[in-house]
């Protein structure tokens, strides 16, 4: 067969299948144009996640890398502990600054125990804030559903910060967001009042002073009672932080009575600022106090003095 008969062949059974010749070239030639168009297409780029549990998520510093194996391995002890019911060898991997503050004896720290580990826990931790020679970690606790055999759907999780305090060549270990204890010794007197305050023990969302009163008068004298504003409070960044609880604090101190206190304050540990002074912004020396509000006005104005009161602090966080 020559040329010419292979090509009129070519050109008779496209002339028979014309519609079907023109449907193939058109498909192939949206397959190519389409092929073409992706190939040239820029690549997306597809978010990339890493797990580093050891670099702070508030400002990417990282934990030194000589505490990671470190730091992880005594967080595994403590939750085994907990999970086994083994009170006392989770109770000695605490910080004495942490027992003081928070489980003075070891009925404090089961109590905790049986509540955080009512089940089996399985957890997940993650470098939160690094503060100069102290790593804070979130500590999220989850059930361990393999162990305790649940099919519930309730998937949630509790978070706790655990704080890692470099002591020399060793790390301290503390929970319940527990950071450290500062000494204060700080004290201001008048002809009425002696106010001292010993510590503060500093948590990643608080701080707590304790505070010795002495009234020195033959007269009753309120501090606070939760009629008025910032009665207690602490001066932070030159803004005043009132006491969380002082309605149920109630800070009235009898003639000659000493009394001591314990304040809290809310105030985060990796701010930047240091609390400068304690301010006492409503001192009532008073001829006679019933805490009642029916009596509240006379008894003001009835009152032998009426002032304001600052505790400095000589301390850096």
């Amino acid at each position: 067969m020559n040329f010419i008969d292979t090509r009129l062949k070519i050109r008779r059974f496209i002339k028979k299948n014309r519609k079907k010749v023109i449907f193939v070239v058109i498909t192939v030639a949206i397959i190519i144009a389409i092929n073409y168009i992706l190939k040239n297409m820029p690549e997306e780029e597809i978010p990339k996640t890493t797990y580093e549990p050891n670099v702070a998520v508030m400002d990417e510093s990282e934990v030194p890398k000589k505490w990671h194996s470190e730091i992880e391995n005594r967080i595994k002890t403590f939750v085994d502990y907990c999970n086994n019911k083994e009170y006392q060898k989770a109770y000695d991997m605490i910080s004495d600054e942490c027992k003081d503050a928070i489980y003075p004896v070891i009925g404090d720290f089961k109590e905790y125990v049986d509540k955080r580990f009512q089940v089996k826990r399985i957890y997940s931790i993650q470098n939160f804030s690094n503060i100069s020679k102290q790593y804070i970690y979130d500590v999220n606790f989850m059930s361990d559903f393999m162990a305790t055999g649940s099919t519930g759907t309730n998937y949630g999780y509790v978070q706790e910060k655990f704080v890692f305090t470099e002591d020399d060549n060793s790390l301290k270990f503390a929970i319940g967001g527990f950071v450290r204890t500062n000494i204060l010794d700080a004290f201001v007197e008048d002809e009425n009042l002696k106010i001292v305050t010993k510590k503060k023990n500093v948590y990643y969302d608080h701080e707590t002073y304790t505070v010795d009163i002495t009234n020195k008068t033959d007269y009753p004298i309120v501090l606070g009672d939760g009629t008025g504003e910032d009665e207690i409070a602490i001066s932070v960044n030159e803004q005043l932080r009132e006491e969380t609880n002082i309605n149920a604090v109630n800070v009235v101190l009898q003639p000659n009575e000493s009394r001591t206190f314990t304040f809290v304050f809310e105030k985060y540990c990796d701010d930047g600022y240091a609390p400068q002074a304690m301010y006492f912004t409503d001192v009532r020396v008073l001829k006679s106090y019933s805490g009642t509000e029916e009596t509240r006005q006379q008894e003001l104005d009835n009152a032998v003095r009426r002032y304001s009161l600052i505790l400095n602090f000589n301390v850096k966080d």
